[in-house]
């Protein structure tokens, strides 16, 4: 009598253990919470003796278009918005880029650097179970990570002063 009381009571410790078990780990882990930027170059060889005069054309979270200094007065190029919610066509933003890329071209401005860089602004984690074939005992754990971030492209351009 004994032994069966000892046994039943192992048999149900161990299954209140096993049941206490804590959810299984779906995700990866998060990353540092601020990375260093990802930045990638491409630049044209210097030409010696020349004076030059710059242009900086940026293109931020491909949605704002900023000159440096100002190009024709304009200091920031945006898309129109489809709606009241502010709803960008999609490509706009960049058919303002090209636009305004070919119009310096044309005047006479080369491109001599091209810097993309994209930087980690954070992360959310998101576990969510639902019941296989309506047994509590057997959970599906789904899990999903989403990453957010900035990302900004400059287009560095020249053109030779006239002496």
């Amino acid at each position: 009598m004994l032994k069966s009381t000892l046994l039943l009571l192992t048999l149900l410790t161990s299954g209140a253990a096993s049941a206490q078990k804590a959810q299984p780990a779906l995700l990866a882990e998060l990353p540092a919470a601020s990375p260093p930027p990802t930045t990638t170059v491409t630049t044209v060889a210097p030409a010696n003796g020349v004076r030059y005069e710059y242009q900086l054309v940026r293109l931020d979270n491909d949605a704002r278009i900023f000159f440096a200094p100002a190009w024709e007065g304009r200091t920031v190029l945006e898309p129109d918005f489809r709606s009241l919610a502010r709803e960008m066509r999609p490509g706009a933003a960049e058919v303002l880029l090209l636009n305004a890329l070919n119009a310096l071209s044309a005047e006479g401005w080369e491109l001599l650097e091209i810097r993309t860089s994209e930087r980690l602004t954070g992360t959310t984690q998101k576990v969510e179970t639902s019941l296989t074939f309506s047994d509590p005992n057997r959970p599906q754990y789904d899990g999903k990570t989403t990453y957010n971030s900035d990302s900004q492209t400059r287009y560095l351009l020249r053109r030779a002063l006239v002496r």
